[in-house]
């Protein structure tokens, strides 16, 4: 008889079929905002989500959910190198862990701004785009692409009488007395007036289609907009649309530079817009009033350079269109004729308030070492990314939209068998 051995591969045999990452909380900084001088203007906390542009009002950066998972498997195996891919919700046994298309990406995020309450967001990621990348087992570090859509629910306060903002549903006990009876609580002092012991009872969804119902929270009560969950969504009526993120993930450092681009200084990522044209402000495919738009025409180039004639032309475009994103050159801008011919963001800069002097923005990740132990070790993930506008005049408006983007996810690598 002969035995035929199949070599292992990263200590496993013959070779590992998954990559888990989990997030956890942040402690200290990843990151860093610099000006043109090169002098560090903010520092990027382990965790943190920063977005917007020199001129953002919601305080930064908002809480990354802790214990979101994804599993990508592995394709192959070769000396200390693996090639990821994506798994579907049928080869994870869940559609929050997995990394195909149509997966969700981490528990719900809640973006509270306490300075306009009506202007918080929460947002629920999915993957758009089948999971890609690489990874070493010996250093640990690893890289991957996994585009997103971030839909968003202009929720505001989903409970005006509870301490702090519920701007996402919560999974979480109920206050039994007091200022906030039958609201949601995470510790007696979420039930103001009430004695010790009134924050009680199951965790159970609070706001949301699923209110009342039983829930599993599927994070930290890292404030009191959590913990949050899948199993409690968003009031569907308060959906004001998706946006996508072009998530590209990394163990190493990433950096993006902004430059000087019509007119405009410190321009990370930069969307077509009618400045120089009709002079409107207005985003392509924005259709506010005001912007260009077949219905405002009343001639052939009259009064925008897309009309063709009376209410006639190529100015009702459907989606903002990117123009810089970072690094590299700028592409022309010259749909409709060039009735939005400038490259800019809202503002310039990144991560306000007073940020219109950023110049270059850099988040530093952390490899995991060995992974081919199988057991779980210490990594961070980081990214930077550009983010069009919502065309919700309040939320471009208080976020400074379009804009960068910057993430850190510290969390923890396994490969699996």
């Amino acid at each position: 008889m002969t035995t035929t051995t199949l070599a292992a591969c990263c200590g496993f045999s013959p070779k590992p079929s998954e990559l888990s990452f989990t997030t956890s909380i942040g402690a200290g900084n990843c990151g860093t905002v610099q000006n043109s001088a090169g002098t560090v203007t903010k520092q990027l906390a382990c965790g943190g989500l920063y977005t917007g542009g020199g001129s953002n009002s919601v305080p930064l950066p908002y809480a990354v959910p802790d214990m979101g998972n994804s599993l990508t498997g592995v394709s192959s195996c070769s000396g200390s190198s693996l090639t990821l891919a994506n798994l579907t919700s049928a080869q994870t046994g869940s559609n929050r862990n997995c990394t195909s298309v149509g997966c969700l990406f981490g528990p719900p995020l809640p973006i509270p701004n306490p300075s306009s309450t009506p202007t918080s967001v929460c947002v629920i990621n999915s993957v758009t785009t089948d999971a890609s990348g690489a990874a070493d087992c010996s250093s640990g570090a690893s890289s991957l692409s996994l585009p997103l859509n971030s839909e968003i629910f202009l929720d505001g306060d989903l409970f005006p009488n509870a301490p702090g903002i519920q701007v996402c549903p919560v999974c979480n006990k109920t206050c039994s007395a007091g200022t906030n009876l039958n609201g949601p609580c995470n510790t007696d002092a979420d039930c103001p007036g009430a004695a010790a012991g009134s924050c009680a009872g199951s965790n159970k969804c609070h706001g949301g289609p699923n209110d009342g119902m039983a829930c599993t929270p599927a994070d930290s009560a890292l404030s009191q907009s959590f913990p949050t969950t899948h199993d409690c969504p968003p009031p569907a009526v308060n959906d004001i649309g998706g946006l996508p993120i072009a998530f590209a993930l990394t163990s190493g450092t990433t950096s993006k530079t902004a430059q000087a681009i019509s007119g405009q200084l410190n321009v990370f990522c930069g969307f077509c817009r009618d400045v120089n044209a009709a002079g409107t402000g207005c985003f392509e495919g924005d259709s506010a009033p005001g912007c260009p738009a077949n219905s405002g025409c009343i001639g052939a180039g009259n009064p925008f350079n897309c009309c063709t004639g009376v209410g006639a032309g190529s100015c009702d475009q459907t989606a903002p269109k990117p123009c810089f994103i970072g690094s590299g050159l700028p592409t022309a801008c010259t749909d409709g004729n060039g009735s939005w011919p400038d490259c800019q963001q809202r503002n310039p800069g990144a991560f306000g308030p007073a940020g219109g002097g950023a110049r270059t923005i850099t988040e530093t990740g952390a490899p995991a070492g060995t992974l081919s132990d199988g057991a779980g070790h210490a990594s961070t993930l980081v990214s930077i990314f550009c983010i069009q506008p919502t065309f919700n005049a309040t939320v471009d408006a208080a976020g400074d939209l379009p804009g960068p983007g910057a993430v850190s996810l510290p969390g923890t690598a396994q490969l699996l068998p």
